[in-house]
């Protein structure tokens, strides 16, 4: 796209749709839609309704910047400076991992299983973004929760969601290192997780996104990825009360051995993601 030409978005949704492709860009066409909607400021189904509009000039040149930025494999998310997750717009940026889609599943799990009337509080270890413990308690207006990070980076991302969000009556964050500490400072009702689970090896074949943006303490895990899932389920053990609740996602590979690490001291069931890979896990304490 050159800066005098003029096309139609049809056009500018092709032309940038190849670009990214080329590229090696995963998701291209969608990943190309989003970046020209937001210049648009529109949705991106919009853009079906509008394909015949002419475009520009100015509008042209920052386009074909955002495109070329998504063309180095900068995220998506980081370009436009949010992440859609479970119904709540949330900031994105390197400070913490970029919520999955597939851990909407999970959320969607405990939605459905305790419903909106579930009163407890809710402690997400890893919290990130925020995005876990945010999409809960707007899903459970009765329920409060902290999430627990490690990293100061994250738990300021998140504290800024929490401020977009007007949760900051009901949520908080705090510094939690279950690496040095096997028991939560507060008691709690539930806890979730979505801790480090790929191994060195797995990391490594990670799309360039992944290895360039995303913090890897935040992905990786010793023990071919089963470190932080143990610690996660001692510090359960240790800070839930009988009949409390943990749910966790982990690897594709790691169903079997999550099961053994559970059955001693809880009841749970396994459950799989949108392309029926077992990836979580709700439990209860004995």
């Amino acid at each position: 796209m050159e800066n005098n030409e003029s096309l139609s978005i049809l056009e500018v949704v092709t032309k940038s749709s190849e670009y990214l492709e080329r590229k090696g860009v995963p998701n291209y066409k969608i990943d190309a839609e989003w970046l020209i909607a937001f210049v648009l400021g529109c949705k991106r189904m919009d853009l079906y309704l509008r394909y015949g509009e002419i475009l520009g000039g100015n509008i042209l040149s920052k386009i074909k910047t955002l495109v070329m930025r998504r063309g180095s494999r900068i995220p998506l998310q980081h370009i436009l400076g949010q992440v859609q997750f479970a119904g709540l717009t949330l900031k994105s940026d390197n400070r913490a991992l970029i919520p999955r889609c597939e851990t909407e599943f999970l959320v969607d799990i405990l939605h459905n299983r305790l419903t909106a009337n579930f009163n407890g509080k809710i402690a997400d270890l890893g919290s990130g973004s925020g995005a876990i413990i945010l999409a809960l308690c707007s899903m459970m207006p009765h329920a409060t929760g902290c999430g627990f990070d490690n990293s100061q980076k994250a738990i300021s991302l998140a504290k800024e969601n929490l401020s977009f969000c007007n949760q900051e009556g009901r949520v908080c964050f705090k510094e939690f290192d279950w690496r040095k500490q096997n028991q939560l400072p507060e008691p709690c009702d539930l806890i979730i997780s979505n801790p480090p689970y790929l191994s060195h090896d797995e990391w490594e074949q990670a799309e360039p996104e992944v290895k360039m943006y995303d913090p890897s303490n935040a992905l990786v895990a010793q023990k071919h990825g089963l470190s932080d899932i143990e610690n996660v389920i001692e510090v359960a053990i240790n800070s839930l009360p009988p009949k409390g609740y943990l749910a966790l996602e982990f690897g594709a590979s790691q169903a079997e051995i999550v099961g053994d690490l559970l059955t001693e001291r809880f009841t749970f069931e396994i459950m799989a993601d949108q392309f029926l890979i077992r990836r979580f896990v709700l439990a209860v304490k004995k």
